[in-house]
């Protein structure tokens, strides 16, 4: 170790608080002399203190090297639910074996027999090449993970991870899955037909919009990954294995979801496909939108059906009943006599605001369309001003209110 700031560092610290171990190493003066000396001394010849006298005095000081640990981390591998599902999945797999590819580390196929049903681009079953899949990130903040700590002191990390990259890519089982190991003639080849040369993505967040979602890992498998592998094995079929991790987890747009559907019809809820239900033995097929005609231009416009709407064409939905998607959060009499509160003064939206959004251009959370800045810019609306009492209780919140059971009020 070079750096003359330790040394000068150690020398105050030992000469002020620590004389009692001023004679363990050697004594301040020494570490002055040689601090006084290295001004002296030509820049090519080193004489200040080497890190070992530097990690001998930071021990003597009181400090320790370590890890930085952050948090707390929960192992759930052995829970019981995850082996369950760990022996599900490796009796799946194991009888994909008699037709996975073998390969040899240099990439090349090892001999193998098939059951007679498999064979390279038969009409039944082709011998399937597991392509797995994996994440890596790297954060400006990641830093060394290890550090000299005071005795009941802790080591202070940047709160955020900072600007980083996030890498997908996906693996054989030999390589990494690109077309680099093919001649270069075919690679242009297959490039001049747009099928990339590599199957990973860089993501940078914190720089780019959004976050790595179901949606970006799908469009990488369909448009990088599943023409690279057809491309460099023709005949056969793949098997890619995922993290069960959320963020992989995506739906079509025109999935049947629920969570998608508003109660009523019409709103911003997607289109979904059919449906379809059983009356009796009878299969009856259900269309998921109404067709009416716009007043403002004549054309047919496909409106969404909403919840209520699809479970009374299936005789479902209670008809002496007015059901709620949500039932409101349980209120204490004060509470529920502010919200028409007569010294709290309402809110209004202006014109431009009613109106529905159109946007300009492509118009995110940081970076707003032109339409939406001159809406913003001609916007008179007014916020709704609370008395003194309702601030109060908004900000610290009603004690009563929270101790009170929850309440259905779907009976109307």
């Amino acid at each position: 170790m070079t750096s003359y700031k330790l040394a000068q560092f150690l020398t105050s610290f030992i000469q002020k608080n620590r004389p009692d171990i001023s004679h363990a190493c050697f004594s301040t003066g020494d570490i002055q002399d040689v601090i006084d000396q290295s001004r002296e001394t030509p820049p090519d010849k080193r004489t200040a203190i080497t890190s070992r006298t530097a990690r001998r005095w930071l021990t003597k000081l009181g400090f320790s090297w370590g890890d930085v640990k952050k948090g707390i981390f929960l192992d759930g591998h052995e829970r019981k639910d995850v082996i369950e599902y760990r022996t599900h999945f490796l009796d799946a797999i194991h009888e994909f074996l008699p037709y996975m590819v073998e390969f040899n580390e240099n990439g090349s196929m090892k001999p193998k027999e098939y059951p007679n049903d498999c064979r390279v681009g038969g009409p039944d079953r082709q011998p399937i090449i597991f392509i797995t899949h994996d994440e890596s990130i790297f954060s400006a903040n990641d830093g060394r993970r290890q550090a000299w700590m005071r005795e009941n002191h802790i080591f202070l990390r940047p709160k955020g991870k900072g600007k980083g990259i996030m890498v997908s890519d996906f693996l054989l089982p030999w390589s990494r899955l690109n077309l680099l190991s093919l001649p270069t003639g075919r690679q242009e080849e297959l490039a001049a037909s747009g099928i990339p040369l590599e199957a990973a993505v860089l993501f940078e967040y914190g720089k780019e919009e959004g976050h790595w979602v179901g949606e970006k890992l799908l469009e990488q498998l369909k448009t990088k990954a599943l023409p690279i592998a057809t491309a460099l094995y023709p005949g056969y079929q793949f098997l890619f294995l995922f993290d069960n991790a959320t963020s992989h987890a995506v739906y079509a747009r025109d999935a049947l979801r629920v969570v998608n559907m508003n109660k009523g019809t019409g709103g911003q809820q997607p289109l979904l496909r059919d449906g379809w239900y059983r009356d009796g033995e009878e299969i009856v097929l259900q269309q998921m939108y109404d067709i009416e005609v716009d007043p403002a231009t004549g054309d047919l416009e496909k409106i969404p059906k909403g919840i209520q709407k699809v479970l009374e064409e299936r005789k479902l939905w209670p008809s002496e009943k007015e059901l709620l998607l949500e039932c409101p959060k349980p209120r204490c009499e004060e509470c529920q006599g502010r919200q028409n509160c007569k010294d709290c003064k309402k809110g209004t939206r202006c014109e431009s605001c009613r109106q529905k959004k159109v946007h300009s251009s492509n118009c995110t959370s940081k970076r707003i369309c032109d339409n939406c800045v001159r809406r913003k810019e001609i916007c008179i609306c007014t916020r709704k001003q609370l008395c003194n009492p309702c601030e109060k209780r908004q900000k610290e919140g009603c004690e009563q209110c929270e101790s009170l059971p929850a309440k259905c009020s779907s009976n109307g």
